[in-house]
């Protein structure tokens, strides 16, 4: 949203040896990410939904992008590491899950992937909003499923860690 500001406090944290990190849904013009990217020690980047349908369903936009600068990022050589929020009923099915370790895994440099259990954290920001929070009744995934979804993204050969 604010890219020369990002570029500025980047450069200069970069200048007082400050680790950066940009934490991105990866929903940005490339040339954007282009320029930030050096100055960027870690991609913290998201990924929900593999299928273009669905993704537009829950998020009210297309992946293409999302998924474009993602290639784009490991085939420039950034640091990255993909972050997958696990939303029961939503994104924890074996296909989108199978279908994500396939794109990490197809990357020119992979990345390790951190799984995020499903939180309530949104709920109170929603409610100052005065604004209906449409995942209440849902439920962080069992420790069996998230053990189930590591394995799955562990046989493409990606390191996956819960939490992160």
């Amino acid at each position: 949203m604010q890219p020369d500001f990002l570029r500025a406090l980047l450069q200069s944290s970069k200048e007082k040896e400050i680790h950066t990190a940009v934490d991105t849904s990866g929903l940005a013009a490339w040339k954007t990410l282009q320029s930030v990217s050096e100055h960027v020690d870690l991609f913290l980047y998201d990924l929900k939904l593999m299928d273009d349908e669905k993704h537009r369903r829950f998020t009210g936009i297309s992946n293409d992008l999302i998924l474009s600068n993602l290639r784009a990022l490991a085939s420039q050589g950034s640091a990255i590491t993909v972050r997958v929020p696990i939303i029961p009923n939503i994104n924890d099915d074996d296909e989108n899950i199978s279908r994500l370790g396939e794109f990490v895994a197809s990357l020119s440099r992979v990345p390790p992937v951190s799984i995020l259990p499903y939180h309530k954290a949104g709920a109170d920001k929603y409610a100052r909003l005065n604004k209906t929070y449409a995942l209440l009744q849902t439920q962080s995934p069992s420790d069996e499923r998230l053990a189930e979804i590591t394995t799955l993204l562990q046989g493409f050969g990606l390191t996956v860690r819960v939490g992160g």
